[in-house]
């Protein structure tokens, strides 16, 4: 299979994507960055031995791929999207997608108008009680609703200029701190595994850097049919690593737990374990499962139809932490 990856600039490229990518039977036919040091950085590094490129559109043009691995700074990542839907090119993208859910989702109209193959690293979505979770939604065992919570901190954004990624830290650039990098899993579950979010209500707080980007956003999300409250924490307040914490309560179960570490489902007819992989593993089974799902013609694991509710959900609370109100969607 012949891969094409724009934007090696990213941090995900280098820490999670090129490894999982070449230690498949893939040839990466082309990379290109609007930063020529990326270009020439990651070429380096992995001894790529392919065409780079400064302007993706002529990667596109010049380089026969079967699938692209995209990534950009958010604010260019719409853009991309939408020159990918029009050539009918499938590809991988990296959350979040863009800035504004109003400018995804008519892109997205046009993928399925189209027909084309669309991916977006939700990986969330693969941790083992998150799974098995979402078995007993579709098979209606879930019970009703009640109560979520997803806490994930992670260390210094600092980090992300270490990583060649400057922008990550402005707000024009990235969208904002830790609701627009980590937002999109706390938010995605909540739709995933429990319903549509009519109302949101954050917050966020910037007292302990002072910077342009949030340390910290919480957020409380009302479920449209359900009622269901879902309870997100986002940050970059440990000093390394990251902290989770994951539960969701119903009136027949409850779980809750280091998300990925082996959780357990605690129901009135008794107590199930649920095995799965861990943070550090969901990025490289993303790859190949994403690679599988376009071989065999399967759907992936989330598409860009999956991103646009969740953008919606972001901007509505960056809208309510901005205005001190709550925000209808």
């Amino acid at each position: 299979m012949k891969v094409a990856f724009i934007g090696v600039g990213h941090w995900h490229a280098a820490e999670f994507y090129l490894p999982a990518l070449l230690k498949r039977e893939v040839e990466i036919v082309a990379i290109s960055d609007s930063e020529q040091e990326a270009v020439d950085r990651i070429e380096g590094e992995f001894e790529l031995g392919c065409p780079g490129y400064t302007d993706y559109r002529t990667l596109l043009d010049e380089v026969d791929a079967d699938i692209v691995w995209a990534s950009a700074p958010h604010d260019e990542m719409s853009a991309l999207a939408a020159e990918l839907v029009n050539r009918g090119q499938a590809f991988h993208m990296e959350k979040p997608m863009g800035l504004d859910g109003n400018v995804l989702e008519p892109i997205a109209a046009r993928a399925e108008q189209k027909g084309v193959f669309t991916s977006v690293a939700l990986v969330s979505r693969y941790y083992g009680v998150v799974q098995r979770l979402r078995e007993m939604r579709e098979a209606g065992e879930l019970g009703t609703p009640m109560h979520y919570y997803y806490r994930l901190l992670a260390g210094a954004p600092e980090r992300y200029i270490d990583s060649h990624c400057a922008w990550m830290l402005d707000p024009a650039r990235s969208g904002g701190g830790p609701l627009f990098n980590f937002g999109p899993h706390i938010i995605d579950l909540f739709i995933y595994l429990v319903d549509d979010v009519a109302e949101v209500t954050a917050r966020w707080n910037y007292g302990l850097r002072n910077a342009l980007i949030e340390d910290h956003t919480t957020l409380m999300m009302v479920g449209r049919e359900t009622g269901a409250i879902g309870v997100g924490e986002i940050s970059y307040t440990v000093p390394v690593g990251y902290e989770r914490y994951f539960s969701v309560t119903t009136d027949r179960l409850h779980t809750g737990g280091d998300v990925g570490i082996g959780d357990l489902l605690m129901r009135d007819d008794g107590t199930e374990h649920v095995e799965g992989m861990n943070g550090l593993e969901v990025y490289d089974h993303y790859v190949g499962d994403t690679l599988d799902a376009f071989a065999t013609g399967r759907a992936p694991i989330a598409t860009i139809h999956d991103m646009v509710p969740v953008l919606h959900v972001m901007n509505a609370a960056a809208d309510s932490a901005s205005e001190g109100c709550s925000v209808e969607l």
